[in-house]
C-alpha cells in the first residue's frame, strides 16, 4: 500500500538554528518579584537565562509590520482562526558558565515636580517608600546560545525569519527590559542551520537525534538585503568640568584611604554614567522645553507613559545608553576629597560628619537614539543635548559644589550610517546639516503654535 506523505504530514520541512549570541548591553530578565529587580535563575541549571516566552514576544513584535507575515510565521491571537498556530519555535537560552557575570545598580525615583526623591504610599497603610531601589542585569559581554525551529510545509518562510535575525543583529530587536536604559542588545557570534527534509529517508533518521551537519550562515544574512536602520542616532562628545560622581550601592574595599562613596562602575571595572541617569536628566530638561514651547504632547511621545485610568500605557520612543567616563587607571589613581557635615544650628562640625568621595573625570560619549521620531522630537532632543553640552544641566550628584556639568565638544546626528547634522559646541557653529537643524527647529515652533 502507497503511504501519501502529503495526508498524513502537517509539516515537510523542518529548518534548524542555533545562535550563540553576546549581550553588547547589559540585559535584564526580571523575576517579575515585585520591585526587587532580580535576575530570573533556571531553577535546575542555577544560572540566569533568557525565557523562550521572550524571545519569541520580542520577534513577533518585530513583525507587526506585516500582519499577514506575522500571522503565517506565529500563528493567529485569536480563537476560532483557521490558522494552525505557529510555525517558529524558540527554546531557552543560556549563557555558558564561565562567560555570564550580573551587575546590580542602585536607582532612584525622582518627583519632577520638586526634584526630590519621589515616595509613594504603601496601599493599606501610612507608610510611604519607593524612592531607592537596585536592578540586577546580565552584565556585557556575557554569552548566551538558544535554537530556533521553523515547521512549513509547501512554504518559503525562511528568508523572513533570517530577516528577524538579522534585525537582531542591527539592534532593531531588544530582549528583556529596561528597553529605554539601553538594555538588550546583542550581537550575533554564529548562526548555524541544518534543514531535514521529511521526504528524504536519512534525514528522518538524523531528526530522530538532530544529528544532520549544520552549516554557518551569519555571513549569508548580514550581506542579504538592505539593511532597516532607520533610527536617528545622537552622540554628544566632550569631557567632564568638575567631576561626575554617581554613587555605586556600596564599596567593597576597605582601608584607611578608600572612600566612602565612589562612582558607579560596570562589570569591566570602568567608572560609567548610568543610562538611567541619561535619561533622567534628557526628560526633565526635555519636560521643561516643551512646557515653553507648548508642545507638552510630545514628552509622552518620547518616554511613553503608565497605564492609568483615563489612559493606556505605551513604550516610549528613546534609548539611552551607559557613558564610559576618562581612562580607567587615570580614574583609579585620582585623589579622593573628603568632606563635612556642618551643622546648621550651631555652625559647626556635626559629630561623626566627616566622609570622603572620589568622582570620576575625563572624556565621555552620551548617546540617545531616538526610534521613528519626527522633527518635533528631534528638536527637543536636540536643544536638551545642547543645554548638557553648554553646561546648563548637571548630571549625578554634587552639582551644588561643581559636579556632574559636561564641556561639549562635538554633537553629530545620523539616520542609520548617514550623518545629518554635525555641531561644534566649543566654537557654538553647525558645520554640517544646518537645513536639518532649521527644519527641526521649525517643526519645533509650529508643534507650539498648533
Amino acid at each position: 500500500m502507497r503511504i501519501d506523505l502529503d495526508q498524513m504530514c502537517v509539516y515537510d520541512k523542518v529548518a534548524k538554528y542555533i545562535i550563540e549570541a553576546e549581550c553588547r548591553e547589559p540585559l535584564h530578565i526580571g523575576t517579575g518579584n515585585g520591585e526587587n529587580g532580580e535576575v530570573l535563575i533556571h531553577p535546575e541549571e542555577n544560572r540566569p537565562f533568557v525565557q523562550a516566552a521572550g524571545i519569541a514576544g520580542a520577534f513577533r513584535e518585530f513583525y507587526q509590520y506585516d500582519e499577514a507575515l506575522q500571522t503565517r510565521l506565529f500563528g493567529s491571537p485569536y480563537r476560532g482562526s483557521e490558522e494552525k498556530g505557529s510555525r517558529v519555535f524558540f527554546t531557552d537560552g543560556f549563557f555558558g558558565e564561565s562567560s555570564v557575570y550580573t551587575e546590580i545598580r542602585p536607582r532612584l525615583r525622582i518627583d519632577r515636580r520638586t526634584a526630590t526623591g519621589q515616595s509613594v504610599r504603601t496601599k493599606g497603610s501610612d507608610r510611604r517608600s519607593g524612592q531607592k531601589f537596585e536592578i540586577e542585569s546580565v552584565a556585557a559581554g556575557s554569552r548566551f546560545s538558544f535554537a530556533v525551529y521553523l515547521y512549513q510545509k509547501e512554504e518559503k518562510l525562511e528568508k523572513e525569519l533570517e530577516r528577524g535575525l538579522k534585525a537582531l543583529q542591527e539592534g532593531r530587536i531588544q530582549l528583556g527590559g529596561q528597553k529605554s536604559n539601553g538594555c538588550g542588545y546583542v550581537s550575533l557570534h554564529s548562526v548555524k542551520k541544518a534543514v531535514y527534509n521529511f521526504y528524504s529517508a536519512e534525514d528522518r533518521k538524523l531528526w530522530a537525534g538532530e544529528t544532520k551537519d549544520t552549516e554557518e550562515i551569519l555571513p549569508e544574512i548580514l550581506e542579504s538585503g538592505e539593511s532597516g536602520e532607520e533610527r536617528l542616532c545622537f552622540e554628544l562628545t566632550g569631557h567632564t568640568e568638575g567631576g561626575i560622581l554617581v554613587k555605586s550601592i556600596a564599596v567593597t574595599e576597605y582601608g584607611e584611604n578608600v572612600p566612602d562613596a565612589v562612582n558607579i562602575r560596570n562589570h569591566q571595572r570602568a567608572y560609567i554614567l548610568p543610562a538611567s541617569s541619561v535619561k533622567g536628566v534628557l526628560r526633565s530638561q526635555i519636560e521643561k522645553i516643551a512646557a515653553y514651547k507648548n508642545t507638552v504632547s510630545a514628552v509622552s511621545d518620547l518616554f511613553g507613559q503608565e497605564h492609568g485610568d483615563s489612559q493606556e500605557g505605551r513604550a516610549g520612543k528613546i534609548r539611552c545608553f551607559d557613558c564610559v567616563i576618562g581612562d580607567e587607571k587615570a580614574n583609579d589613581q585620582a585623589p579622593v576629597q573628603c568632606r563635612i557635615h556642618i551643622d546648621k544650628f550651631t555652625g559647626g562640625v556635626m559629630y561623626g560628619g566627616l566622609f570622603s568621595e572620589k568622582p570620576a573625570y575625563g572624556k565621555l560619549t552620551v548617546r540617545v537614539e531616538l526610534d521613528g521620531g519626527c522633527d518635533r522630537e528631534s528638536g527637543l532632543v536636540l536643544m536638551a543635548l545642547r543645554d548638557l553640552a553648554i553646561g546648563i544641566v548637571p548630571m549625578g550628584s554634587g552639582s551644588s559644589i561643581g559636579r556632574g556639568f559636561l564641556k561639549g565638544e562635538k554633537l553629530t546626528v545620523k539616520r542609520g550610517s548617514r550623518v545629518l547634522a554635525v555641531i561644534d559646541c566649543e566654537n557654538g557653529r553647525t558645520e554640517d546639516g544646518s537645513q536639518y537643524m532649521e527644519q527641526c527647529l521649525k517643526a519645533l515652533e509650529q508643534a507650539g503654535e498648533g
